[in-house]
């Protein structure tokens, strides 16, 4: 099924963007931040209240970060990724929306993988969710629907 056809059948549920560094707490919370309301995101998906899209690339920005956590075994790392393409709308850019996330790299002098998760907020008119502080610090200033972690609370469900 096609995003927009997708968006369009599952209309009356909220719709988020979530960058790596929250999915990510799902997995790991020793040494996280705010796990509570990043799990929290995961129940409300797993009782199918709410959507989640993530580009493709936040499959390669978790898998990176769990490269150093030797802790985690290679066999639930293969069930993390079942699960995440199992319950998130993984999706892939196109030319416009790549060019898009590099016009907004440039204006905000955020990196290009940041800037990939608010070009696909700004092309779904879906809220960003980041635990990432330097990239909310950058962007609060401008016009993008960009949520700090810490910050959300159960209103915006």
């Amino acid at each position: 099924m096609e995003l927009k056809e997708f968006m369009i059948k599952e209309g009356v549920k909220r719709k988020y963007i979530l960058d790596t560094s929250i999915v990510f707490k799902w997995y790991h919370q020793e040494n996280e931040d705010n796990v509570d309301k990043a799990i929290y995101f995961y129940e409300q998906l797993n009782e199918n209240k709410i959507i989640i899209i993530s580009p493709g690339l936040m499959c390669y920005e978790l898998l990176n970060g769990f490269r150093s956590k030797l802790e985690i075994h290679e066999d639930v790392i293969d069930e993390i990724i079942k699960e995440i393409y199992d319950i998130l709308f993984i999706v892939n850019l196109d030319r416009i929306l790549f060019k898009k996330a590099f016009t907004i790299s440039r204006a905000i002098n955020q990196s290009f993988y940041d800037s990939v998760f608010i070009a696909l907020s700004e092309e779904l008119n879906a809220p960003l969710i980041t635990a990432d502080q330097r990239l909310y610090k950058n962007v609060r200033d401008n016009d993008y629907n960009v949520i700090l972690l810490s910050d959300f609370n159960e209103h915006y469900f």
